[in-house]
């Protein structure tokens, strides 16, 4: 092999490696998702609302907060009352503020500890939670 394909096949293995890096770039440093701020209503009456307020530091939020039984299965999710779509990360176009909330009513029968866990629209993974007693 002479001198010249050496180069152009250097350059091309060059290329494809550059190229791969870039594509997968996010995916070899790790992603940097922060977590949300969370705040619930910290005691609320079986049956009542809860309000779930919420900053998602940029973060794009699954539109389906829930709400879970802590220890147990009991799970119910509840929308944003100020996002429109599947996920969110800041109020819709035109409502003031970056705060994010949700009004999740409890079941009449629910007492003892929940708490509201907010998960990344894509991923699924966790981003945050918050703690209530329901009485």
């Amino acid at each position: 092999m002479d001198q010249k394909n050496r180069t152009v096949l250097l350059v091309a293995a060059v290329v494809v490696a550059v190229a791969l890096v870039a594509v997968n770039f996010d995916k070899i440093t790790g992603a940097a998702v922060s977590n949300v701020d969370v705040s619930v209503t910290p005691s609320v009456t079986s049956g009542d609302q809860v309000t779930v307020m919420v900053n998602a530091n940029g973060n794009r939020i699954k539109n389906a907060v829930e709400l879970r039984k802590v220890g147990g299965s009991e799970v119910r999710t509840c929308s944003f009352d100020n996002c429109d779509g599947n996920w969110c990360s800041k109020p819709r176009f035109g409502e003031a503020g970056k705060t994010l909330i949700a009004n999740c009513v409890t079941s009449p029968g629910w007492n003892g500890g929940y708490y509201a866990l907010l998960k990344e629209y894509q991923t699924n993974k966790e981003l945050g939670r918050a703690y209530f007693t329901v009485t």
